[in-house]
């Protein structure tokens, strides 16, 4: 069993959950697990694995360009194998992370329907990620948005143990 691990990142954080997923994928599969942005994943790569796990930043509400394009190029080959996916955003309140978790995986369920999961984790955000716009938001609205390294591993964990759970079943 080989799982491909694919990622559209804007600032690493959704490259180093990914990391953490194949780790802890390490412990449920013997089988190789490769991390691959979705920009190096070969023409023919999808064939290559059993198992697909994409996942992208999300930046206004959507995943990345590279991730849709991604996801609507492989469609067909993505329909013959178990498919997850996550997602990192900063969404700012516990109701706007459920509204945005369903939205996303609404959308990538258009490309892959029968995808077996989907979650939305935190990420990172640094006051270099931002224009100054965007640094301006957090400084008028400092009980809503800050800067810092939200990612919750104990979340990303129990997520990559599930889908490894998953995997025995396949």
């Amino acid at each position: 069993m080989s799982i491909l691990i694919t990622v559209a990142t804007a600032h690493n954080s959704t490259r180093d959950i990914a990391q953490r997923i194949a780790a802890r994928l390490a412990t449920h599969t013997s089988g190789p697990i490769d991390v691959l942005d979705v920009a190096n994943v070969p023409a023919d790569g999808v064939s290559r694995y059993t198992i697909v796990i994409v996942g992208s930043a999300v930046h206004m509400q959507s995943w990345l360009s590279p991730a849709r394009k991604f996801l609507h190029s492989e469609r067909a080959a993505l329909a013959t194998r178990p498919v997850w996916a996550f997602s990192v955003g900063m969404p700012d309140t516990e109701v706007h992370a459920v509204k945005e978790e369903e939205m996303i995986e609404k959308n990538v369920r258009k490309e892959v329907p029968e995808l077996r999961g989907h979650v939305l984790f935190k990420g990172r955000i640094e006051r270099e990620h931002l224009p100054w716009p965007g640094r301006l938001i957090f400084k008028w609205f400092p009980n809503i948005w800050k800067f810092g390294d939200f990612v919750e591993w104990d979340k990303v964990d129990a997520w990559a143990d599930e889908v490894g759970g998953g995997l025995k079943k396949d």
